[in-house]
């Protein structure tokens, strides 16, 4: 399984929830956890909703709104 995000085949379109500014794509949350993150072996997560918990596996991906700075996290589903 791979992220589509990270391998370039999409892209997030995401506006921000506060001021309906851009978000920018920062990457993986992972890649930041350390100076040697990119390195390292990639944790398959359970992606949780509030309804159930899918059998499919989540790219963390960290979010920025330049206008309101804002940081979030989502989950990007692995093909």
């Amino acid at each position: 399984m791979f992220c589509p995000v990270c391998n370039g085949i999409q892209s997030l379109h995401i506006s921000c929830s506060s001021c309906n500014g851009a978000i920018v794509d920062c990457g993986r949350s992972s890649d930041l956890t350390g100076p040697y993150a990119p390195y390292e072996q990639i944790e398959v997560e359970p992606l949780i909703s509030d309804v159930q918990v899918q059998e499919s596996s989540s790219c963390k991906h960290l979010l920025y709104c330049s206008t309101c700075k804002q940081t979030t996290e989502i989950s990007v589903t692995e093909w």
